[in-house]
């Protein structure tokens, strides 16, 4: 059972509402202290890259063009961050997180922080695609061409070494 209004993972498994629960850093490290022994964890994407996807909808992203580029300018600021002052980005991650420093060399190393629109994103929902269809969670028989789904001008615009699809 999960309960999908826990908006703290490690809080909900604590008070006993929740038998198994797919998150990700840092609940899993709350979540095991928490809970100690009585809790296996392991990867759910087994080795799988995960990617983090900032969405919109078509008509806000017409009407707001000029904060969809300042949201996206500041994230490229914050990647510049975290690739010119690394020990600093970390220090601060460590402070938000209340984690000492092997917690956030171990989250850190886990990661890759880039803004970047790959094909590797497409290859991946295309792959979850083929998964939904042949296991029958979708009324779809295709594979939609995501392309047509993911606004580029934005990140064109802000950083466009970073737009890596194939049109």
């Amino acid at each position: 059972m999960v309960d999908t209004k826990a908006s703290d993972p490690a809080g909900a498994i604590a008070g006993g509402n929740v038998d198994a629960i797919v998150t990700w850093e840092p609940h899993v490290t709350q979540i095991r202290q928490q809970m100690g022994n009585t809790v296996i964890i392991w990867p759910a994407q087994s080795g799988q890259v995960s990617f983090w996807s900032v969405a919109s909808t078509p008509g806000w992203i017409k009407q707001h063009p000029d904060l969809v580029n300042r949201f996206l300018r500041s994230l490229a600021q914050a990647e510049e961050y975290i690739i010119q002052h690394p020990v600093e980005a970390k220090k601060s991650l460590q402070k938000r997180l209340k984690s000492d420093d092997t917690y956030i060399a171990t989250v850190w190393s886990q990661n890759q922080f880039s803004l970047s629109l790959d094909q590797a994103l497409i290859l991946a929902m295309e792959d979850e695609a083929r998964w939904m269809i042949k296991n029958n969670l979708t009324r779809e028989k295709q594979i939609p061409d995501f392309v047509n789904y993911i606004y580029v001008d934005g990140l064109k615009a802000v950083k466009p070494e970073a737009v890596k699809i194939i049109r």
